[in-house]
């Protein structure tokens, strides 16, 4: 049987996420200098401006996912991705310390609408056995930008400067007229399109569903668990690094390096194996990796361990990302899709949780401790995984495409 064509949107969807992590990259990790060096605020006001960013995102990200189940995913996603080129041009054009708040809860309001609805559109677009693989390709994409943007930016001289962040609202600009003049002659599923009947009451049911679908709620509760050990690691790296190394900071910029460089090799080499593997097994196999990682990070001694460490903790990361997105897809109503990844944005809390608890449990005994501690919230989340895919019938099974032939697995042999 020959595969099918992958849709042009699809590809689409997966280069833009590539381009605007690229665009992103050159301009947000160096937010704070620019607000220093152009606006003179004091670090206390650059980390409120940075730091209140979070909670935007987290919102943006679960309504968009709602309202484009209502609206559809093209109009959400052009008036998403319009919002981020207003942001970036806001920010080029800011002189004071109120129009760069508005700018950057625009921007985290804007572009965190295109990670949950661009998901929902490629499930409405791709068969279930191929949408784990080109989750997997969205991902890959998006680091692959992070990878190259700072480093870019640094030779283009763009670091810090009200000329990167020009340059990115041309960059999404570009992106924005490209994908609309696709879907303008692109026919859409119609899972994707606006609802012509129910209004605000299929608003309200996505909503409901989000809210009663235990289901939902499992998987949310576990991967907040794993957010708290890798969505900002580099926070508790930082804290400990700089307590115990007089060359902290390079020792941090070495690991995240390696992060970056293991990420997208890993994803290259081995995407095919964790694509084959069951999503829970995926994802227990992460959690064990991620702990592995953290202990390594307790014990280690100089840069090198570090780096080891972390490429072990990368690893664990390439197994759970594209995995926890199969799963939020195969349980998720195909007329409440968007909602259902939209709620994935609470997970995004665990930047917050693992920081935190991070820094209290540094203060009260050490670096070892710090790492084994938040590690340990890797294990639960393994054991959540492991629980859900015993109970939830839906987990338990999945069709995939494997070399054009659908071909019927069960999580139940893993377990």
């Amino acid at each position: 049987m020959r595969t099918p064509r992958t849709p042009v949107l699809v590809k689409l969807l997966v280069a833009g996420a590539g381009i605007m992590s690229l665009a992103n990259s050159v301009t947000i990790p160096f937010l704070a200098v620019f607000l220093r060096r152009e606006l003179g605020l004091e670090p206390a006001a650059v980390g409120l401006v940075i730091g209140s960013s979070v909670f935007f995102s987290i919102a943006a990200g679960f309504f968009g996912g709602t309202l484009s189940d209502r609206f559809g995913r093209v109009p959400v996603l052009l008036t998403g991705l319009g919002g981020v080129v207003v942001s970036f041009a806001g920010f080029a054009a800011a002189e004071h310390l109120a129009a760069v708040v508005a700018a950057n809860a625009a921007l985290a309001l804007s572009s965190s609408v295109f990670a949950p609805v661009s998901k929902a559109f490629l499930g409405d677009l791709l068969p279930e056995g191929t949408r784990v693989r080109w989750f997997s390709h969205q991902y890959l994409a998006t680091n692959a930008g992070y990878a190259i943007g700072p480093l870019l930016g640094v030779a283009l001289g763009l670091s810090g400067d009200r000329i990167a962040f020009a340059v990115a609202a041309v960059v999404y600009g570009l992106y924005l007229a490209v994908l609309a003049a696709v879907v303008r002659f692109t026919p859409v599923p119609a899972s994707a399109a606006a609802s012509e009947a129910g209004g605000t009451e299929r608003l309200l049911g996505s909503l409901r569903a989000v809210a009663t679908d235990p289901r939902l709620l499992v998987l949310l509760l576990a991967g907040l668990l794993l957010e708290s050990v890798q969505l900002r690691v580099s926070a508790l790296l930082a804290q400990d690094l700089d307590i115990r190394f007089e060359n902290g900071a390079q020792i941090l910029a070495a690991t995240m390096t390696a992060n970056a460089v293991t990420v997208v090799a890993f994803q290259l080499l081995a995407a095919r194996y964790v694509l084959r593997l069951p999503p829970v097994a995926a994802i227990t196999a992460g959690g064990l990796l991620l702990f592995a990682g953290m202990a390594g990070f307790a014990f280690s001694a100089s840069w090198w361990h570090f780096a080891a460490a972390m490429v072990v903790f990368s690893f664990g990361e390439v197994f759970i990302v594209p995995s926890e997105f199969a799963l939020i897809d195969r349980i998720a109503p195909a007329a409440a899709r968007g909602a259902y990844f939209g709620a994935q944005s609470f997970t995004q809390l665990g930047g917050f949780a693992g920081p935190f608890l991070g820094g209290l449990i540094l203060a009260q005994w050490n670096g070892t401790a710090m790492y084994l501690g938040v590690g340990a919230l890797a294990l639960a989340a393994a054991s959540v995984y492991l629980a859900a895919g015993r109970r939830i019938p839906g987990l338990r099974h999945r069709e995939e495409v494997l070399d054009g032939d659908p071909v019927e697995r069960s999580d139940n042999a893993v377990q």
